[in-house]
């Protein structure tokens, strides 16, 4: 007698098996996107987006993959989305392509699409409300549009060892028809946009770990290597008290340096030394680190996530080394604020 094959046994034969399997995991694939949405962080530049999603949230944080693509001529000016239904059609088949269908995504935009300054309130305490209380108080911050006009986020600076009274918060700030703009990128790719954070932000959360504890006297400059010079940020105590971006060539850099350091010597002679950072993953950084060490009055340090161990990339020996570019050091700190504390 023959047994009977039930409608819930799976096939005898190896290889119908492994075709019967291949065929529900299929099916089950877009529900599982919608029970559990994969993860992805973006990086938003005027020539590329990069895609990263990682394999949990241990530390160091292993990279699942790492796809940096580039982007039409024109599409994006700093980091404004000019060419709307074009980035959303693009990032939309990049995400399809790259099996993150429904992908719940949370992006950094370049620096140049964002403001930060310090603001010290006229209190003792921190408002309850700090964002209304802004828009009421509108100070004069020297900002490009009216704060009305922006999209803004005010975050409490504590324990920064500053001698003024009161209480200060750092003031980032977006353009509110830039941030629509790229709501609707992201609607038109089809995923959920949950939150976008200035590059600025996402590296000094990176970068603040390793100033815990540091000599007072510092000042910390971070500085990111552009295509046309860099941006440079001065730091004391954890706190960004300036910055510029610099266009000009890598050759002037350390002139430029120091005039910038002479100026901020004259408002600040509490400073007694200066550290250097450099903030990016590229070849060409250790080089210059080298030829900044053999200038002026300062060390040097590389803020770089994958020399550092923060980032390992995907074990894929096809993969080629990342791009160079400050992408990787935000994307850290963009992670950075979703790890349990």
């Amino acid at each position: 007698m023959h047994k009977r094959q039930g409608a819930d046994t799976l096939p005898a034969d190896p290889w119908t098996r492994r075709l019967v399997l291949a065929g529900v995991q299929a099916q089950l694939q877009p529900l599982a996107a919608r029970l559990f949405p994969p993860r992805v962080w973006l990086a938003l530049e005027d020539d590329a987006v990069t895609v990263l999603t990682t394999r949990g949230r241990a530390e160091p944080v292993q990279l699942a993959l790492l796809r940096r693509v580039p982007l039409p001529r024109g599409a994006c000016s700093d980091g404004d989305p000019h060419q709307v239904m074009a980035l959303g059609d693009l990032i939309g088949d990049l995400l399809v392509d790259l099996g993150l269908v429904g992908a719940e995504v949370v992006a950094v935009l370049p620096a140049a699409a964002c403001a930060w300054k310090v603001v010290q309130w006229p209190f003792d305490e921190w408002p309850e409300s700090p964002d209304e209380a802004l828009r009421q108080i509108d100070p004069a911050l020297g900002l490009p549009y009216d704060l009305p006009q922006a999209y803004i986020n005010l975050l409490p600076l504590e324990g920064t060892g500053q001698q003024q009274s009161g209480c200060s918060s750092l003031l980032v700030s977006t353009p509110r028809q830039l941030v629509l703009s790229w709501i609707e990128v992201f609607d038109i790719a089809g995923v959920q946009l949950e939150r976008l954070e200035a590059s600025q932000v996402c590296e000094l959360r990176a970068l603040l770990p390793l100033l815990e504890g540091g000599d007072p006297g510092l000042l910390e400059v971070v500085l990111v290597p552009e295509d046309r010079g860099a941006r440079l940020t001065f730091l004391r105590h954890g706190v960004p008290e300036y910055s510029r971006r610099w266009t000009g060539l890598m050759a002037d850099l350390e002139a430029e340096l120091e005039r910038c350091l002479a100026y901020w010597r004259g408002r600040d002679p509490a400073v007694s030394g200066v550290r250097l950072w450099l903030a990016g993953s590229s070849p060409d950084l250790p080089l210059l680190a080298d030829t900044l060490r053999q200038g002026g009055p300062w060390t040097v340090e590389i803020l770089d996530p994958v020399a550092m161990g923060w980032l390992v990339l995907p074990p894929d020996p096809d993969d080629e080394e990342p791009p160079p570019g400050w992408f990787l050091t935000s994307l850290y700190g963009l992670m950075q604020a979703e790890q349990p504390r």
